[in-house]
């Protein structure tokens, strides 16, 4: 296995079974995660309707 990791791996929708199988450890994550830039100032507001989870459109 290489030293690098795949941001893919890492998917919080297939983190657990990619671990799993030894694709990448825990520690490997986390330093991934704790490398990435903080981009919040970056970042702008989206608001949608959502109303198959209980919102309504008006």
């Amino acid at each position: 296995m290489s030293k690098d990791i795949n941001a893919a791996i890492v998917d919080t929708r297939t983190r657990d079974r990619n671990l799993a199988k030894g694709l990448g450890t825990k520690e490997q994550v986390e330093a991934l995660l704790a490398s990435l830039p903080d981009l919040e100032a970056e970042a702008e507001n989206v608001s949608l309707a959502q109303p198959a989870i209980g919102g309504r459109e008006d």
